[in-house]
């Protein structure tokens, strides 16, 4: 029952807070799990017969790049998807499947010949070779935002105009896996060193590029003489539009401004639901959305203040507040679902928190700083800053725009804030980029330098016995909760909103999923 009140005054302060702050640019990624076709209208209504030659997709930020290697965020990937190609891409099912690969093979533990594809075309008509695919690997591992993605190879080698030779460090269980990554898309070498900077991007995807007008749209073009026949566009145009607020991305859908909203505000469901002119899709994420500590600054340099953070903050209250509960609370440094996921003990308890903190040298707290994006994080960030209150902290809010955010973040600016993490099934591609202290300046965000961390994550990665892998993820899990850089706050559920008429929309894991199969 006092938990119950907690709630409820929580909810009250937030709400009011809300009435008075305007909302701000978001990246918003992306219970009870339900499948795209359990949570739809119902197949008996009749569906409108629409005539389109545009779709038109709603996102709650603007992309961050153009450029593939060039950033690690969900708006940005939707869109390089659609314009680049990699070796290998991620089916509905979250399995690794070819894409520019014709053929593969593993002569050894560290060793992988990968043929791609003869006659794919570049957007300018140039054919694709080995040499634009070890350039643009190579490229991946320079830069900052992706070269944790590539982190384990060691060479490659072009084999022939066809054949590239790829040499990982040691023995990489989810090696397939980091290859279906936007950060390891092909370019062709001749263009990225043209000096164009990305001004008109040329890739070999399904979809060309139009326009970028920063803030507003990003549209894409059909790719007429796309190789893959089976995974043609099927809309003559795409065109994101950038609409940072919830509740008029949603108005927008209702209005036909749009055509898909790809993160509905959970409290917006019913509103999709009972129209029978859209069409609600749900499905489990393997999203982890968590409070990070900078473990650089004090006080969050002394790991009892990070502890006790994690028995102040009321995860339930957060997740009823931010998302209307449409998730899972999440108990360790990975969403539920991954390998390896093993619960830690911390619970909601305040008590145990202001000990902690006075242990920590803080009997009367301290005043710090929440750094968050977008109007969902902006909710969670308002909760976490009333329960901080109750245990002695003042904690101010400051809304950054999300490019500007990450940049901030990678630098080591901030000292706390709020994020979400979404990545394929393979626990080291969300361990390696948040915890191994080689991504520090990279996603690394928390800063966390911890050699036993390093070891187990290498560890993991290099194991090729799944059972070991799991044990040695279990001992991962224990050790990083202990050390706590971040507070785990929940998993929550892909919501994605859209026309009724529209054909062919499927959700991953990730959200919403091959956008090019979309049509009315």
């Amino acid at each position: 029952m006092k938990r119950l009140l907690s709630l409820f005054m929580i909810t009250a302060l937030v709400l009011g807070m809300l009435a008075g702050c305007s909302s701000a640019p978001a990246n918003e990624n992306s219970g009870e799990e339900k499948s795209p076709e359990s949570n739809t209208a119902s197949e008996a209504e009749a569906t409108p017969v629409v005539q389109k030659d545009e779709l038109k997709i709603a996102l709650s930020a603007d992309i961050t790049s153009l450029d593939p290697q060039g950033h690690n965020d969900t708006k940005s990937e939707k869109v390089s998807f659609l314009m680049y190609n990699r070796l290998f891409r991620l089916d509905t099912n979250f399995e690794v499947v070819p894409d520019l690969a014709e053929s593969w093979e593993q002569p050894s533990p560290t060793e992988w010949i990968i043929k791609i594809k003869e006659g794919v075309k570049f957007h300018d008509g140039t054919e694709m070779k080995a040499s634009d695919v070890k350039f643009s690997l190579d490229r991946s591992l320079t830069m900052p935002k992706v070269q944790h993605v590539l982190a384990e190879v060691e060479s490659i080698e072009v084999v022939d105009d066809y054949t590239v030779k790829i040499t990982t460090k040691t023995a990489f269980a989810p090696f397939l896996y980091t290859l279906v990554h936007a950060g390891a898309s092909i370019l062709p070498q001749a263009y990225v060193e043209s000096g164009d900077n990305f001004a008109n991007p040329i890739g070999s995807g399904p979809y060309k590029f139009g326009e970028w007008v920063s803030g507003d749209k990003v549209t894409l073009v059909k790719n007429d003489d796309y190789f893959d026949a089976e995974n043609m566009g099927q809309m003559p145009k795409i065109t994101f539009k950038v609409i940072p607020e919830g509740t008029s991305r949603t108005i927008a859908l209702e209005t036909g401004e749009v055509d898909v909203v790809d993160e509905l505000p959970s409290n917006d469901v019913g509103k999709v639901e009972g129209n029978s002119s859209l069409k609600m899709y749900t499905s489990a994420s393997t999203r982890l959305d968590y409070f990070g500590m900078n473990t650089e600054m004090a006080p969050f340099d002394n790991k009892l203040v990070r502890q006790a953070f994690n028995y102040a903050i009321d995860k339930e209250s957060v997740m009823v507040v931010a998302i209307d509960g449409t998730g899972v609370e999440t108990k360790s440094i990975l969403a539920p679902s991954m390998l390896g996921y093993k619960e830690a003990d911390y619970e909601y308890n305040p008590e145990k928190a202001k000990e902690l903190l006075t242990e920590a040298g803080y009997p009367n707290g301290f005043e710090m700083t929440i750094w968050a994006s977008g109007d969902e994080r902006k909710r969670m960030a308002e909760v976490i800053q009333a329960n901080l209150m109750e245990i002695g902290v003042t904690a101010n809010i400051e809304m950054l725009e999300w490019g500007t955010y990450i940049d901030s973040l990678m630098a080591g600016d901030g000292q706390t804030f709020v994020m979400g993490w979404t990545s394929n099934p393979d626990p080291d591609s969300t361990l390696t980029p948040l915890y191994y202290s080689e991504s520090i300046g990279g996603m690394n965000f928390t800063r966390i330098n911890d050699p036993k961390i390093d070891e187990l994550i290498l560890a993991g990665r290099s194991e090729m016995d799944m059972s070991k892998r799991v044990q040695i993820y279990n001992e991962l899990h224990e050790y990083t909760m202990e050390q706590a850089p971040l507070v785990p706050l929940f998993t929550k559920n892909n919501l994605v909103g859209a026309n009724a008429g529209l054909k062919g929309v499927e959700l991953s894991p990730q959200g919403l999923w091959n956008i090019e199969k979309m049509s009315y």
